[in-house]
C-alpha cells in the first residue's frame, strides 16, 4: 500500500512558467531550478506558453544543479463543446527527441503561422495537436482547462466527451492535473479522478508556478496590463494566470507545502515522479543532425565519402596521382570522419553538381580552398596541392566548431537551389 511518505527526490513540479512566457510569468530560469535544486526535487519541467526559448539554457542549468530537466510547452487549444468552440489549455511534455520537435512544430505554428493571431486567442484546431503527439505527454490544463470547469459545473456528459478525445488522442500518454487551492477544489478533483478512472486516465498532482513569492503577485497585473496596453484597472481578469481570485496563489511551493497539499491524493503526487522517469533528455546534445542521404545498401556516409574524393583524385590528378596526394587526401579523410563531417561534404558536393548541370553560376570562398577533399569533389576550382594551402586553417583538431563552406549562387536562381535542397534533404 502507498503510505503518503513521499521524499521530495521523488517529487517533480511538472508544469512553471518562466519570464519567456511573455508578459505573463515572473521567475527566470535560474529563480525557479535553484529552488528546486534547494528544495531536493528530483526533477522539474519548464512549461512556457507557446514558446521554447529558455529550453537550452533551462537544461544547462539543471545539469548544473542535478535536476532533471524535462522540456515541455503550454497551448491553447479550440475544443468543441455543445457546436461551440472554448478555449482550452495543455500542457505537453517532451519524452524524448521526437517528443520536443513535436513541441517545436507547435511552437512554430503559433508564433509564425498565418493565423497565428487568432490562434493564440482562440486556441490551436484539435487537428494541429493530432499531428504533434509523436513523443509528447499531455496534462491537462488544471483550472484553467476545460475539464476542470467541466467537472465543476457538474457536466459529466461534457467531461466524458472530453476525456475521450484525450485519451483517444494520446492514449495512455494522457493525464488529468489536479490543481487545489480552496476546500472545495477538493471535490472537484475527486470527481476528475473519477471520471478518469472510466477512461483509464490516472491523474497527478500540478501546481502551477508564475511567481516566486506571494508578495509579486500585483506584478503579474502590471505585466498583463502593459499585454493589453490598459491600466492596472482595466486587467481582464481572464489575463491574470489567478483570474482575480485571492484564494489561488501560484507561487513556488517547497515539496513539504506541496506535499501536505496533496495529502489527500497521494497517488496523484507519486505520479509526478514517475512522469519524469518517462522524460529522457529531449534536446539535441548540440552535434550535427544530418538529413538521410541515399546511399547504396550498405555503405556509410564515411565510405562513401572516401569512394568520391578517391575517384576525383584521380580525374584532377591524370595519369596517376602522386603519393603525396593520396597521402594528403587520407589525412583530411581521416579528420573530416573524425569530426563526423563526412555527410557535410556530401550534401554541399551534391548540391554544387545540380547548380551546374543546370548551369547556375555557382563560387566558393574561404578556407574551404585549403581541403583537397573539397577539391575533388568538385567543391571548390582552387588546387591547394599546387598553391601549396594548409588544410588546417580549414579544419584541425582544436576547432570547437562546425568549419564553414561558403558557397555564392547567382541571386537569380537561387530559388532553384533552395527548391532542390528541399525537395532532396
Amino acid at each position: 500500500m502507498f503510505d503518503g511518505n513521499i521524499p521530495a527526490m521523488s517529487i517533480a513540479y511538472l508544469r512553471t512558467h518562466s519570464y519567456y512566457s511573455l508578459k505573463r510569468a515572473l521567475p527566470s530560469p535560474e529563480e525557479l531550478v535553484g529552488a528546486a535544486a534547494a528544495g531536493g526535487l528530483q526533477a522539474l519541467a519548464l512549461t512556457d506558453h507557446g514558446a521554447l526559448i529558455g529550453a537550452v539554457g533551462f537544461r544547462a542549468l539543471c545539469d548544473g544543479a542535478g535536476v532533471q530537466p524535462i522540456i515541455g510547452l503550454v497551448v491553447p487549444v479550440a475544443v468543441e463543446l455543445m457546436r461551440e468552440l472554448a478555449r482550452d489549455e495543455l500542457v505537453l511534455l517532451a519524452r524524448n527527441p521526437a517528443g520536443y520537435r513535436s513541441l517545436a512544430r507547435l511552437s512554430t505554428t503559433l508564433q509564425a503561422a498565418p493565423e497565428r493571431e487568432r490562434w493564440q486567442q482562440h486556441g490551436l484546431p484539435w487537428s494541429e495537436i493530432q499531428a504533434a503527439v509523436e513523443g509528447v505527454i499531455c496534462l491537462t490544463g488544471g483550472q484553467r482547462g476545460i475539464l476542470w470547469s467541466l467537472a465543476a459545473a457538474g457536466d459529466r456528459p461534457g467531461a466524458t466527451r472530453y476525456l475521450s478525445r484525450l485519451g483517444g488522442t494520446f492514449a495512455e500518454n494522457a493525464y488529468l492535473s489536479l490543481e487545489l487551492h480552496r476546500p472545495e477544489d477538493t471535490a472537484i478533483a475527486r470527481e476528475i479522478n473519477q471520471l478518469g478512472s472510466r477512461f483509464g486516465l490516472a491523474a497527478v498532482a500540478v501546481q502551477p508556478i508564475y511567481q516566486m513569492k506571494p508578495a509579486q503577485r500585483e506584478r503579474l497585473r502590471l505585466l498583463a496590463a502593459i499585454d493589453h496596453n490598459c491600466s492596472l484597472e482595466e486587467v481582464p481578469a481572464e489575463a491574470l494566470a489567478h483570474r482575480e481570485r485571492p484564494e489561488v496563489d501560484y507561487s513556488w511551493q517547497t515539496p513539504e507545502a506541496l506535499a501536505a497539499r496533496f495529502a489527500a491524493f497521494p497517488e496523484a503526487l507519486a505520479l509526478t515522479g514517475t512522469i519524469a522517469t518517462q522524460c529522457l533528455d529531449a534536446l539535441p546534445d548540440g552535434r550535427p543532425i544530418w538529413p538521410a542521404l541515399n546511399l547504396p545498401a550498405g555503405q556509410s556516409p564515411q565510405d562513401m565519402l572516401a569512394a568520391e574524393a578517391t575517384r576525383g583524385l584521380a580525374r584532377r590528378y591524370p595519369p596517376e596521382p602522386t603519393s603525396e596526394a593520396q597521402a594528403r587526401l587520407q589525412h583530411e579523410l581521416t579528420a573530416i570522419g573524425r569530426f563526423g563531417y563526412d555527410p557535410l561534404f556530401l550534401i554541399l558536393a551534391d548540391v554544387v553538381r545540380f547548380a551546374r548541370e543546370q548551369q547556375i553560376p555557382v563560387s566558393t570562398r574561404g578556407s574551404v580552398a585549403n581541403s583537397l577533399v573539397a577539391y575533388c569533389l568538385g567543391i571548390t576550382t582552387v588546387d591547394p596541392l599546387h598553391h601549396d594551402l594548409l588544410f588546417e586553417r580549414f579544419l584541425n583538431p582544436a576547432r570547437q566548431t562546425m568549419p564553414d563552406i561558403d558557397l555564392d549562387f547567382c541571386s537569380r536562381r537561387r530559388d532553384e537551389i533552395l527548391a532542390y535542397i528541399r525537395a532532396t534533404y
